[in-house]
Parts: structure tokens; sequence; C-alpha cells
């Protein structure tokens, strides 16, 4: 059978609070510790807060009200969306009827991660890792802002700007700095 489903999400774009990532230690197979901080800041909250009233309004409104289904609620999608497991903090009886809890009660991280390999904090404008030789991340960690879409095509747009950059400044390296005691580079290593 076919269940009416319905949820509410926002996202908080830019939020003022700041947790961490700490590697635990070299072993790039463990965990980092990582302290989300969530609503630190009592401006996120709010942010949270006047969104969810903005977005109440919008399903009660007469535009929307063609494109709901018949009997569904905004207490109803609020409900289904408390009922799922989006995170593992407790849920309390007055996120029911609370948005503040509410917002307290199911605030997650989004599953596009971003920030923890800043340009200019962790990579340089080329990517490399400050301070370490011969690494280079190039993926959404770099993104100072996530965009407000799914980064998936934007990842791979960087993907590919620097795969075709990275053999370029290769060889170009090679050809100012050429040592006759090196072996050339092949045709593959220069070509784009």
């Amino acid at each position: 059978m076919m269940e009416n489903a319905g949820l509410i999400f926002h996202k908080v774009d830019g939020p003022v609070s700041r947790g961490y990532l700490e590697l635990r230690n070299k072993n790039p197979d463990e965990n980092p510790s990582v302290t989300f901080n969530y609503y630190q800041e009592p401006e996120d909250l709010e942010r949270c807060v006047k969104a969810l009233k903005t977005i109440i309004k919008v399903i009660n409104s007469k535009a929307i009200s063609k494109y709901k289904y018949p009997n569904e609620t905004v207490r109803g999608l609020l409900n289904r969306t408390l009922s799922l497991p989006i995170n593992l903090r407790p849920k309390h009886a007055t996120s029911k009827s609370n948005l503040t809890q509410f917002c307290i009660d199911t605030v997650m991280t989004i599953w596009h991660y971003h920030g923890g390999c800043q340009v200019g904090r962790v990579v340089n404008k080329n990517y490399k890792v400050l301070g370490i030789d011969a690494l280079r991340v190039i993926d959404g960690s770099t993104f100072l802002k996530s965009p407000g879409t799914n980064p998936q095509a934007t990842v791979m747009m960087l993907g590919r700007y620097m795969g075709q950059r990275i053999p370029r400044e290769r060889a170009a390296f090679r050809e100012k700095n050429y040592d006759y005691s090196i072996v050339s580079p092949t045709k593959d290593e220069t070509s784009i």
C-alpha cells in the first residue's frame, strides 16, 4: 500500500556556529574527531525557527494547496519528520508544538560535507596541502560555502579542471627544468 508522504527540511546557509574536526592520529582509516556545535550561536536557532515559519506559511498558502495531498497538514508533516531517525538526538515531547525544540531535535548535517580543507587555510590555490609535499585535496571539502543545490556537478567540474591542469603544470615544469640526464616524459604525460 502506498502512503502519502512528505517532510519538512530547510538549510541554514552559512551558520554562525562553528564546529571543528581534528585528526586523532595519522591513520587514514581512522575516523576523525568531529564536534558539530549545532546552535552554539543563538542566531542559528533563530534562523531555523524563522525559516520553518516561512515554510509553514508557504505550505498553508492557497497557491500550494493544489499540490498538497487533500488531508495533509503542517502538523502531520512535522510529526512525520520527528518520527524519522535522522540523528541520534533524543526527541522531546514539546517538539510537536514548539518550533525551537523541533529545530533542536531534528538538526543534522546534510550529506554535502564541505569546508574541512578550505583554500587558504588547509590547501593553497592549487589545492596543495599546506606544509605537505605531493598531496592535493580536490573535492567538496575545499568549498568555503556549499552550493545551494547538490554539489556533484561542481565537484566533477573541479576534478576535471584540476585533472587537466596538473599534467600541463608538470609538463611545463619539466620543459623549464629540462635535464638531459633525466628520461624525457612520454607523450601520454605531456598531451592533454
